[in-house]
């Protein structure tokens, strides 16, 4: 008996296959067309199910203690991250300390769309307050109040934040004019055992030194957690899984002879459409805001496995990953209609030359059909704290009801997004979509294999 696949479809607006291996004899035709139904109307809820945070320890959005399990995030687009603390320093008089929190791996953007990081010094955060610098990585004040502008600057004299974007010589941003060597050396205080040389490099890394003063007075008297707004230039979806495919540092080590970067170019196009949306304040008649489609903003958390890492970025473009037997290629399918599809000739032709035995067209359970979906994602607004957004149909569309349809609600998380706008559009693309109401179910040959 020749191997045969089976392929599921939902009919819709989209370009997407789901491959599902038949192992064993046939069951019977109502329980697969059941089975296929509840199947298909999982697909979406299934597509992203892990935490917002992107992973726990090393997803980067709150400092972590030292310890040696712990692994550097990758950034792409822009985000709030904590980082790791790798080394601290006690001067002899036990008075000052410096420590380093390590923040992030440096892109090494093998795939040339760009890959360098900046630090905006208007949203850095210790403690939970906004930083107010001075001149050469001095703190003057912390802001524990932004809306009426109130600032505590006791710390004065005892807290100097120094950034790095990438290595101990990359002191940049108009942030301070210092090495890492120079401000942890034996003429700053620290100790002849614990001072950097030239042997500190930190390649690779983003990272900063934090120096305290002990003071009651001035509050600092321990380790504070430090919280600071990181960009890559690389903020696009198909630049950043072209750039986490290639990376044998922190990504997949995929040779670039096994990427169809067509797709990803096609999926950059897409991204860069602009979709309208109505701002805060917005009024009948008032014209309506632009964006983007498309951006990846957040830590990619490098203690994940691979396939892990490209669906968080696959999910942030409303895409799927494929690998073809083909071809050998990795790349990705976008989910947009198939008259726009910038080369339909790439996806697979289901026609009499493949198909093996009948057609079945069915339609979903009205109990499997989403009528309300709740989207978690890191919003940029709130320090990249999870965020959530319900769209509910039974308010917002109930025309698209059926009659007596229970409630079901389609949870869905976005890691790597955290602008409010895209991801309620991610949410409502993901809720209609799984309302399709019909599965066509066949088999075909070994072609099939996608």
């Amino acid at each position: 008996m020749s191997k045969v696949i089976k392929i599921v479809l939902t009919v819709a607006a989209v370009v997407a296959s789901f491959f599902i291996p038949v192992v064993g004899p046939l069951i019977g035709k109502a329980l697969l067309t059941a089975a296929v139904s509840i199947g298909v109307s999982r697909l979406v809820a299934k597509r992203a199910s892990t935490s917002a945070d992107a992973g726990g320890e090393g997803g980067g959005r709150g400092q972590l203690p030292p310890a040696t399990q712990n692994k550097l995030p990758v950034v792409y687009g822009t985000a709030f991250i904590g980082g790791a603390i790798t080394d601290a320093m006690l001067s002899a008089d036990q008075k000052t300390m410096w420590y380093v929190v390590a923040l992030a791996e440096v892109s090494d953007d093998q795939g040339g769309g760009g890959g360098s990081y900046t630090y905006d010094t208007s949203k850095i955060y210790y403690d939970g307050k906004r930083v107010i610098f001075g001149s050469n990585g001095a703190v003057t004040a912390l802001e524990t109040n932004n809306i009426t502008g109130q600032t505590d600057t006791r710390c004065n004299g005892f807290l100097d934040i120094y950034l790095f974007v990438d290595g101990s010589a990359s002191n940049v941003n108009n942030n301070h004019p210092y090495t890492a060597a120079q401000i942890l050396s034996t003429t700053n205080g620290v100790p002849v055992a614990q001072a950097w040389g030239a042997g500190q490099t930190m390649t690779n890394c983003a990272f900063a030194i934090v120096k305290v003063i002990y003071s009651t007075d001035a509050g600092t008297t321990g380790v504070g957690a430090l919280t600071v707004n990181i960009s890559n230039s690389i903020d696009k979806p198909g630049d950043a899984i072209l750039d986490y495919m290639l990376n044998t540092r922190y990504g997949c080590a995929i040779p670039m002879s096994a990427i169809d970067t067509t797709s990803l170019t096609d999926l950059n196009n897409y991204s860069d459409q602009l979709i309208d949306y109505k701002p805060v304040g917005w009024n009948p008649g008032d014209p309506y805001s632009q964006q983007a489609r498309y951006r990846v903003n957040g830590p990619l958390d490098t203690s994940q496995n691979c396939l892990n890492n490209l669906q968080f970025l696959v999910d942030s473009a409303d895409s799927w990953l494929q690998y073809s037997e083909l071809t050998g290629r990795w790349r990705v399918v976008i989910n947009q209609l198939y008259s726009g599809y910038p080369d339909p000739s790439g996806l697979f032709l289901v026609n009499s030359s493949n198909l093996v035995g009948g057609i079945d067209v069915s339609p979903i359970d009205l109990n499997e059909t989403y009528n309300q979906v709740e989207v978690a994602y890191p919003n940029t607004n709130i320090k990249d704290q999870t965020d959530f957004q319900i769209i509910d149909l039974f308010t917002d569309f109930p025309s698209v009801l059926s009659a007596n349809e229970a409630i079901n609600r389609l949870n869905v998380t976005l890691p790597l997004v955290n602008n409010a706008v895209q991801a309620k559009y991610l949410a409502v693309r993901r809720l209609f979509q799984s309302r399709e109401d019909l599965v066509i179910a066949f088999r075909t040959d070994f072609s099939g294999i996608q």
